[in-house]
């Protein structure tokens, strides 16, 4: 008998044409994605919020400006003098002034002792951007004892207060108050209370949620620290697993276009493919300039490899004032050295100076060239009785003109990191490339459950149906029959 069923070949199952390095590489970044996914779309959408502080602060709360006039601020001494009558028992501890239009900030700062009671005289207060400096520059090599905390121009670093600081999770904690005067007339505009361990500031609640995901800082921070490093090896890796295997037309649509018609399943894939492209080098430069406030050890490794090998300068000795022949000090102080950087700088966006506390501290001063920028800020720091200049050689003092090319970049760091290093222009860039690093877990996660056969019901095995020998007789017949046609 003969049939006509033919036999099954016995085929091996197909190799994968990928090299052995890009299934370590897919493997690699399947698995590491899977565990950092959910922090990343938290630290990612946080960030993006982050991003525009200033510009939404500048659009709701008017009380941050003033009617611009014809004539000089106020002095420091007036602006306190005033300031203190209405904070009654808390002394200031820096005035900042901005441009012609914007209010004028009196800081103070009330630190929390042991016990939980508060009182006392702390550091600098009066401003956000000088809190938020603290935060984002304590492994920069900074001594960063204590930041001043308040809504408006930028702050500074804080003086040191040596053994009588107390810490929690490296952190002081404490009050900062900052009263908004009109710089014209001395008239208090608002008052803002802020502290670290519980704020109403939503601005405030969302830079906790992105270092340290609403933990403890000495908790969380290291979480978000291994979380964002495992990112940079994903970045890596998705580069090598999007690299074109040919550099032909129909390869190249599908790794740099999205096919919006496509099914759901290949629209996702490209999201995740193309967006991830396009964001990778602006993500990598975030999270490599975010890591600096994670890892010490990554701060000092970065400045090496911009310095071309030299080390990070870490002088953790805060400028000191003559002590030796000691008066009380003088409010009137802080004016002359306001009035010689206004001399110096007339086109400085801003001028904070630090009101000091004790006798050895001194007066510091930080003049700011650009809104809502940190890293083109000189700093600077003046005996308390001769107003002699007192130099301390870290990345952020002095000049940023004079600074050598690694401590720039150092300063830039911030700027970098949340994009005002490029004006608005960056600052979107950094927001868009933020909103797709948070989508990319996502989006890998539904790429790979479509992979999965969790649940899935296979078909039902069709019946086979053996096939009909046809006897020879048969066959003799049909071949006639053929050749009778």
């Amino acid at each position: 008998m003969f049939s006509f069923s033919k036999p099954k070949p016995n085929t091996p199952k197909k190799k994968s044409k990928k090299s052995l390095f890009k299934r370590v590489m897919a493997w690699l970044h399947l698995w590491l994605g899977l565990a950092s996914g959910i922090i990343v779309v938290i630290v990612s959408l946080t960030g993006c919020i982050y991003v525009f502080e200033n510009e939404i602060k500048d659009f709701i709360e008017d009380w941050r400006f003033v009617k611009p006039q014809e004539k000089a601020f106020l002095l420091p001494s007036q602006l306190v003098s005033i300031a203190d009558k209405k904070m009654k028992d808390k002394k200031a501890t820096s005035v900042t002034f901005g441009a012609k239009d914007e209010a004028a900030i009196v800081g103070y700062f009330v630190e929390k002792k042991e016990g939980g009671e508060k009182g006392g005289r702390g550091e600098k207060g009066g401003n956000k951007r000088s809190e938020r400096k603290k935060d984002f520059a304590k492994n920069d090599g900074e001594k960063a004892k204590s930041e001043v905390k308040s809504q408006g121009k930028p702050g500074q670093k804080g003086k040191g207060k040596g053994k009588e600081e107390k810490r929690k999770g490296g952190r002081r904690s404490g009050t900062f108050i900052s009263v908004y005067m009109n710089p014209y007339t001395g008239e208090i505009l608002n008052v803002k209370t802020f502290s670290r361990g519980d704020s109403p500031d939503f601005f405030r609640w969302i830079l906790n949620g992105h270092r340290a995901l609403w933990l403890p800082y000495d908790i969380g921070r290291p979480i978000v620290g291994v979380a964002v490093l495992i990112f940079v090896v994903l970045l890596i890796s998705g580069i090598v697993l999007w690299w074109p295997t040919k550099w032909i037309k129909s390869i190249i649509d599908k790794s740099f276009k999205i096919k919006w018609d496509a099914s759901f399943k290949r629209v996702n894939y490209d999201m995740h493919n193309v967006f991830g492209f396009y964001s990778c080098i602006f993500l990598f430069f975030i999270a490599v300039t975010g890591l600096v406030w994670s890892f010490g050890w990554w701060s000092k490794s970065l400045y090496w490899v911009t310095s071309g090998g030299k080390p990070l300068t870490e002088n953790r000795e805060s400028p000191k004032s003559d002590t030796t022949n000691v008066k009380e000090f003088n409010i009137t102080t802080a004016d002359k050295v306001l009035l010689n950087l206004r001399k110096e700088n007339p086109q400085a966006s801003g001028i904070l100076i630090s009101i000091p506390g004790k006798p050895a501290d001194p007066i510091g001063a930080f003049v700011y060239k650009q809104k809502h920028t940190f890293y083109n800020m000189d700093r600077y720091s003046y005996d308390q009785q001769s107003l002699k200049e007192i130099s301390i050689k870290t990345p952020f003092s002095g000049k940023y003109i004079e600074a050598n090319i690694p401590d720039k970049i150092r300063r830039m760091n911030y700027d970098i990191h949340v994009g005002s290093v490029l004006g608005l222009t960056g600052k979107i860039i950094a927001f868009f490339a933020s909103l797709i690093s948070a989508s990319l877990p996502i989006t890998g996660f539904i790429i790979w459950w479509g992979k999965q056969k969790f649940g899935k019901k296979k078909p039902a095995a069709k019946p086979k149906v053996a096939s009909k020998a046809i006897p020879v007789s048969k066959l003799k017949n049909i071949a006639e029959q053929e050749v009778t046609a």
